[in-house]
């Protein structure tokens, strides 16, 4: 069993390694990769059958690797997520990006890796695609495994070997100008429909090619153009058939025309590059891989958007956090308009913006409350965003609330040294009993000056300032938590819940219970 690990720690990697080949001299861990990138590039040249990932690395981060070895790969090895994180947001995108175990790493024994591997082993010896196609079942499993073999082969003697198959199972296909067409839909269907339609369609037509499904409701499509009909024709008239017959909206990603069968995984991954692009942008029919792009056309290779993220991330830096999350909205609105930008560019530029803010927002002491944020917004990072809107909708809330915080700590630095250290001292400790005299100690001045000086610098006495963090906290718990009335008085800093309760009637109008439902 060919084994890798992916873990930016080299201790670990060692440890992961020692622990996996003390079980079976059959378990050979044949490669060792600080981040996703450098294991990206062994995968696409060796065969691999079991990965172990860490999630947390520089360059290309475990999530993001295992994305893209899913795009690149028709037989998937078996994947495993180690974290040092608990955390269920993790677990979730593991799973989203094909991971068959998530385990942490204080959790990791001798026996769990034996259990793991012996799982692994069962996993692709039902996955392996079969060596003699005659015995694989039906015509149709034929034909694909006949299709996936040709994907992987890795070399010129092994392609020759499946092509004089090919025939034999009715597969034609000719070695000038192969397309590789990534198709779904916007519903299931039954399994084998939309290749059924396509079939019929390339027969009509005359077209040499195979149509045959795979995973998530995803069907690949291998043919020669005719001289008849070209790609954009040819991807009309299947979307239109597809829509027709299935009621269904279809989605389809090409790759680049080319001769030969070398480099079909390659071709595979520029057509799903490209569906993804039509998926993203909710735009029905086909995407030209080759037609993709990230450079303006303006002719001096400036990448999209290159201007307005110096001016965004300059806005940051001076402070204008309004004109940062406007100009921010701004690109996200235009980028709607621009659908041959890959969806993972208009991420990155997402990601680069609120880095920005989050590195910002930890120049300051930050409470407790919100480092959380700040370290939610982060862990979002690593989320898909399969369309425009969902990838909007979690920036303009990130941004929103990093630019907040970093508002909210801006102005504390105008105040002088006394008030900004009571500041701190109340929102890192609201929990606990807080009176002006300790503050006043705090800061070695006379408990009478304290007062005035709070008041005059920010506009509010010392006691409705404190009455103020504890009820902003105990909406955020009423809101992302369901604690009782009497646990959340206790949290944000309340004596009892009556008397909570009537302060938070007399700040909001209403009783925390109506709050929540109304939330």
């Amino acid at each position: 069993m060919r084994i890798i690990i992916v873990e930016d720690e080299a201790v670990t990697r060692r440890w992961v390694r020692k622990k996996i080949e003390e079980l079976d001299i059959n378990y050979h861990v044949t490669g060792e990769f600080a981040n996703g990138k450098q294991a990206l590039e062994y995968c696409r040249e060796h065969e691999v059958e079991v990965v172990f990932t860490d999630i947390r690395m520089a360059v290309m981060d475990g999530l993001e690797f295992l994305d893209e070895l899913k795009k690149e790969r028709v037989v998937q090895p078996y994947k495993v997520i180690l974290s040092a994180y608990d955390d269920f947001h993790y677990a979730r995108q593991a799973l989203k990006t094909g991971a068959h175990e998530f385990i942490l790493k204080p959790e990791i024994t001798k026996e769990g890796l034996k259990s793991i591997l012996e799982e692994a082993k069962r996993f692709l010896e039902k996955s392996r695609v079969p060596e003699n196609t005659a015995d694989s079942g039906s015509g149709e499993a034929q034909q694909k495994n006949i299709i996936l073999k040709l994907i992987e082969a890795d070399c010129k003697e092994k392609q020759e070997i499946l092509i004089r198959e090919m025939g034999a199972y009715g597969i034609s296909l000719k070695e000038k100008g192969i397309v590789l067409l990534s198709i779904s839909l916007s519903k299931q269907e039954e399994k084998y429909a939309a290749a059924e339609v396509a079939e019929l369609f390339m027969q009509e037509e005359h077209i040499d090619g195979v149509c045959i499904p795979m995973e998530d409701g995803e069907y690949l499509l291998i043919y020669n153009p005719g001289l008849h009909m070209d790609r954009d024709v040819f991807a009309k008239k299947l979307e239109a058939l597809l829509e027709m017959n299935l009621g269904a909206e279809v989605y389809i990603g090409s790759s680049a025309g080319k001769d030969g069968f070398l480099h079909l995984r390659d071709r595979l991954r520029q057509a799903r590059t490209a569906r993804e692009n039509r998926i993203f942008f909710g735009i029905p029919g086909m995407q030209r891989y080759e037609t993709m792009s990230v450079s303006a056309a303006a002719g001096d290779g400036d990448l999209y958007y290159a201007k307005e993220m110096k001016e965004i991330l300059a806005a940051v830096s001076e402070n204008d956090f309004a004109s940062a999350e406007e100009k921010m909205r701004g690109v996200l609105l235009d980028a709607g308009r621009k659908t041959m930008l890959p969806p993972a560019y208009v991420k990155a530029l997402c990601i680069e913006l609120l880095s920005s803010c989050i590195q910002k927002a930890r120049t300051y002491a930050l409470t407790a409350a919100e480092e959380e944020k700040v370290r939610n917004t982060e862990m979002m990072f690593s989320e898909q965003f399969e369309t425009l809107d969902s990838l909007r909708s979690w920036m303009y809330a990130g941004m929103a609330g990093i630019c907040k915080i970093c508002r909210e700590k801006c102005s504390i630095n105008q105040y002088s040294l006394p008030v900004r250290q009571i500041i701190d001292h109340v929102k890192q400790n609201y929990k606990q009993k807080i009176s002006l005299e300790e503050v006043s100690v705090l800061v070695h001045l006379n408990k009478s000056y304290v007062s005035v000086l709070f008041k005059k610098e920010t506009g509010e006495k010392f006691s409705d300032f404190l009455l103020r963090v504890r009820l902003e906290e105990s909406c955020r718990l009423l809101a992302d938590t369901r604690k009782s009335i009497q646990e959340i008085a206790g949290m944000a800093g309340f004596p009892d819940a009556a008397y909570f309760s009537r302060a938070f009637k007399e700040r909001y109008g209403k009783s925390p219970m109506e709050y929540r439902k109304r939330i």
